[in-house]
């Protein structure tokens, strides 16, 4: 298999992309022939995927987005689709000279990553929906969702609203294994911008769109990651979602919801054998 390269990639630095999103902060991490496209969850920023792209820095080159309001991407502050989240990350893969890649993410980075792979399927080796919510429903939204959505626009300044965030999606102890990303959750969400924080928080979870029914229509080769022990998605309804995929895999992992943070050497490994039958197929 011949994979393309792309030197203008470095693997430094970050740069601001501009996206139908507004400027989105992108960080190169890797040297390796693949390319993997990877946007976070809300609530969170690209760092969730550090030690993962530590691990494959060998045989991927990992180009991870700050999902606007988030991190260092400043965001609009006005409302999106999961459509223009997709476009964005074709943006970003424009922007980068970067024809054809594996895309996904968590959570909401995940329907970001499935729209791409819905709207350019030529343009996805493969997708990677990791704790990817499959029935969040904009129509419809439940009383958690609309909590989490006021807390991002009025409490998110407030220590124990983060602390009650991070239970919901980190291994308890995440902040003696990872003390570094643990301080940055915390610091990342005190400084942020709260209203276009809350922007970013009500598009995913109050203007989101159903999956389950959707991914009988994936074309693309696709790796479900869900977390054992994750309380916002549960591993059954997950499981039974994946069986929908025409070509997909699921695979749990130990921890809740934030994956690459809980067990990022499962996710690696997951992850590694996975491309690497694709790239063998």
């Amino acid at each position: 298999m011949t994979i393309q390269t792309f030197p203008e990639i470095r693997p430094k630095g970050a740069r601001m992309v501009p996206t139908p999103l507004g400027d989105l902060s992108v960080r190169i991490m890797g040297h390796g022939p693949r390319r993997i496209l990877l946007w976070p969850s809300i609530m969170t920023d690209s760092h969730i995927f550090d030690v993962l792209a530590e691990k494959l820095a060998d045989s991927a080159t990992f180009v991870l987005i700050d999902g606007p309001g988030h991190g260092a991407s400043p965001g609009t502050g006005q409302e999106f689709t999961g459509a223009d989240a997709g476009r964005a990350m074709l943006a970003v893969m424009d922007a980068m000279g970067i024809r054809r890649a594996v895309v996904g993410g968590v959570s909401g980075g995940g329907l970001a990553g499935a729209e791409v792979a819905f709207a350019a399927p030529d343009r996805v080796e493969a997708l990677i929906l990791m704790n990817t919510p499959m029935d969040i429903d904009g129509t419809r939204p439940g009383f958690g969702d609309r909590m989490i959505a006021f807390g991002a626009r009025w409490m998110i300044g407030w220590k124990f609203f983060r602390d009650g965030v991070a239970r919901r999606f980190f291994d308890a102890d995440i902040p003696r294994r990872n003390p570094a990303y643990h301080a940055r959750f915390h610091a990342m969400l005190a400084g942020a911008d709260r209203r276009r924080l809350a922007a970013a928080v009500r598009s995913v979870l109050l203007r989101g769109e159903p999956l389950r029914g959707r991914l009988k229509d994936l074309s693309v080769p696709t790796l479900m990651i869900s977390g054992s022990a994750d309380a916002l998605y549960p591993l059954e309804s997950q499981a039974e979602a994946a069986l929908r995929i025409p070509n997909g895999r699921f695979a749990p992992v130990p921890g809740h919801h934030i994956s690459p943070v809980d067990a990022p050497q499962d996710v690696a490994m997951l992850l590694q054998d996975f491309l690497t039958e694709r790239a063998a197929a």
